[in-house]
């Protein structure tokens, strides 16, 4: 698991409009609704496992799998969240894991772990910020940008009105960014979020034509008052390339200690912080 790949990996936390009736008395305006799906409660920290799987036509099926260890830190000492991750599959992977500090105000501290080394070793910016084309993460439809929600202050947004799916009711926002960015590449995005409980299911994003590029998917669940993702599912419409995300064995809101953020975890594996 390549450097790249394992920041993909430290930012995953836990992140077409057809027949549109316009708005006319929305209670809501475009900003409240996005404001609301940010803030929708995600739990304080939790563990679980994370089962990745690549397809791409021509191209053999890749899968991935790890365990993830997270909290969330609220900005408190000027840190957003800690996460492990602890590789499963595929079996040559199993051992290594990762760790990250987000912080809030500067680049985040990453650090890796090696079996054949029996070393902790932290991550220079400049290795982790590095892309390399055969890294574990290569053949993903889903990105980093894809997985991490969005801050709402970034875009300008507009309702465009809403829609009902297999029963279901939900707003059509769309956003578009403030400014350009090289790590965000799209023109627009479409998000269907449920009238609800503000859950964002459905995300359309385009790039410079009239038609979506790609097409994310996001099941939800509630556990312990908050809400997790179960199953996000990318798709690129150009090619057909699919990245599904399976989120299982969830548990949240488990009182995680600071000390299971450490290189004595990073060693240990999974089983130190169950």
């Amino acid at each position: 698991m390549c450097y790249s790949a394992q920041r993909f990996l430290a930012l995953i936390m836990l992140w077409l409009v057809v027949g549109v009736i316009p708005a006319t008395a929305a209670a809501l305006s475009a900003d409240e609704i996005i404001n609301k799906a940010y803030r929708v409660d995600g739990g304080h920290d939790g563990i679980s496992r994370l089962t990745f799987t690549f397809q791409k036509p021509d191209t053999p099926e890749k899968k991935l799998t790890f365990s993830m260890v997270w909290k969330e830190y609220g900005g408190e000492g000027d840190i957003n969240s800690k996460i492990l991750f602890f590789s499963e599959f595929p079996p040559d992977e199993r051992g290594k894991s990762f760790m990250a500090w987000i912080y809030k105000d500067r680049m985040d501290d990453h650090w890796v772990y090696l079996p054949e080394l029996r070393m902790v070793r932290k991550v220079s910016h400049g290795a982790h910020m590095s892309k390399h084309d055969d890294d574990d993460f290569a053949l993903s439809v889903l990105t980093r940008g894809d997985l991490v929600p969005r801050k709402p202050d970034e875009d300008r947004h507009s309702l465009l009105g809403e829609e009902e799916l297999k029963g279901k009711a939900y707003y059509v926002v769309e956003s578009t960014p403030k400014q350009a960015s090289d790590g965000y590449p799209y023109q627009k995005v479409r998000r269907w979020i449920s009238k609800e409980e503000f859950l964002v299911e459905r995300i359309d994003y385009y790039g410079s034509g009239t038609a979506p590029e790609k097409q994310q998917e996001i099941k939800w669940e509630r556990r312990d008052k908050a809400w997790v993702w179960t199953r996000v599912l990318g798709v690129q419409a150009k090619s057909g390339a699919r990245t599904l995300l399976e989120i299982s064995d969830i548990r949240v809101n488990l009182g995680l200690k600071d000390e299971v953020f450490s290189a004595r975890s990073l060693r240990l594996g999974i089983e130190s912080v169950q």
